[in-house]
């Protein structure tokens, strides 16, 4: 896959730049530049098999993905929409909360929330949980539907 930048130019943008640029662009149906965030629902498959968008990183990189919410019976509980009702199966693992929510600023206001993710299984005979190693940074703009997010996972 061709890059969409120059070689030497990587793309690391702040996280007031990914909510407050990036994802606030896509609720509002404004264009991102193309290449640098992928359109991928990463929770129909294990992290490993997601398509490869930075050179020589398997699978790591930033991508666009909707929330899943689990039903609208986990919901009743007047929970927000950074609640833990927000399912995040992904193939044959999940990916498991390694930090509270931590609000992202711009100045003064709160434009959003990021939180830590790891990837792991569950032995099934043993129900050991098995660390994989992957994690994922998951940014949440607020918005009045709350379903937008993007997810930027790599290899720790």
């Amino acid at each position: 896959m061709a890059r969409p930048y120059p070689p030497g130019i990587r793309f690391v943008p702040t996280d007031q730049e990914v909510i407050g640029y990036f994802l606030r662009r896509l609720v509002d149906g404004l264009p991102v530049p193309p290449g640098v965030i992928h359109h991928s629902d990463i929770y129909q498959t294990e992290p490993w098999n997601l398509p490869d968008f930075v050179d020589g990183a398997e699978g790591a990189g930033y991508y666009y993905t909707p929330r899943h919410r689990m039903s609208a019976a986990a919901d009743r509980g007047g929970s927000s929409s950074r609640s833990a009702h927000v399912r995040r199966t992904a193939g044959a693992g999940f990916w498991n909360g390694k930090s509270p929510p931590v609000p992202v600023y711009n100045g003064a206001e709160v434009i959003g929330h990021k939180t830590l993710l790891a990837f792991n299984f569950k032995n099934r005979s043993t129900g050991i949980l098995i660390k994989t190693g992957w994690a994922m940074e998951e940014y949440i703009l607020h918005s009045p539907d709350g379903q937008v997010c993007i997810r930027d996972a790599y290899v720790s």
